[in-house]
């Protein structure tokens, strides 16, 4: 009796790896805004990577719809920049961002989804466009020879929804976004929308998405 309470024990105390909510809540006091359940199932019915469909009731788009009023109800009146990162790639950081701003979009709001994982843009292909070499990048490297608002794209999920994708993969991503010009991007960028989805690089790889995180007004990972 003794030996498998024994077993059970040692490989609960020797367990490194974060399995579910509980987990979570013992190592940290960061809110939980939801929890996305398997989505093998909903990606069958779904166009690309977008499992948020427009009047459904189905287990993702209340997920999402969830995900959705908890992140509201934490954010201040004005505020509309939303991060979303993970630790490490293949977590599901541009499918939460993608689905998010969605989400949004089908609430009423005028929602800006930008392509900040500019190391490996992925926006494309999360929304069915054919492969674009411009995006922001482009504009950060030349703001005065480039016009923003040609980089952005219009959904055909929904016209509340528009696309910034990240561009053509820049030699220098850090120093890029750490330029004065990305602050004024987005402060511009803030004038037009209602929130505006930053979907970033994993924080726990690289630099960048620390160093654009100041810009936004909570983040989710």
């Amino acid at each position: 009796i003794g030996l498998p309470i024994g077993v059970i024990f040692l490989k609960g105390l020797l367990k490194y790896k974060i399995e579910n909510r509980k987990d979570i809540e013992k190592l940290t006091k960061t809110p939980i805004i939801g929890e996305i359940p398997s989505y093998s199932q909903s990606l069958k019915n779904a166009v690309n990577n977008i499992v948020v469909r427009e009047n459904k009731n189905d287990v993702m788009e209340e997920t999402f719809r969830a995900i959705r009023t908890n992140l509201l109800f934490m954010l201040e009146k004005g505020q509309k920049v939303i991060l979303v990162t993970s630790s490490i790639p293949k977590e599901g950081k541009s499918f939460v961002a993608a689905n998010l701003a969605v989400s949004l979009a089908f609430l009423g709001k005028k929602t800006l989804i930008v392509g900040m994982d500019i190391r490996k843009p992925g926006l494309n292909k999360t929304f069915g466009f054919s492969s674009r070499s411009y995006g922001i990048t482009n504009y950060l490297r030349n703001p005065d020879e480039v016009n923003l608002s040609e980089m952005i794209m219009k959904s055909e999920i929904s016209p509340n929804l528009h696309i910034l994708p990240g561009g053509s993969v820049p030699p220098n991503p850090t120093e890029l976004v750490s330029r004065p010009v990305f602050d004024e991007t987005i402060e511009e960028l803030k004038k037009h929308y209602d929130y505006i989805v930053l979907d970033t690089a994993p924080i726990g790889l690289v630099t960048d998405t620390s160093i654009i995180a100041h810009v936004a007004d909570v983040g989710i990972m």
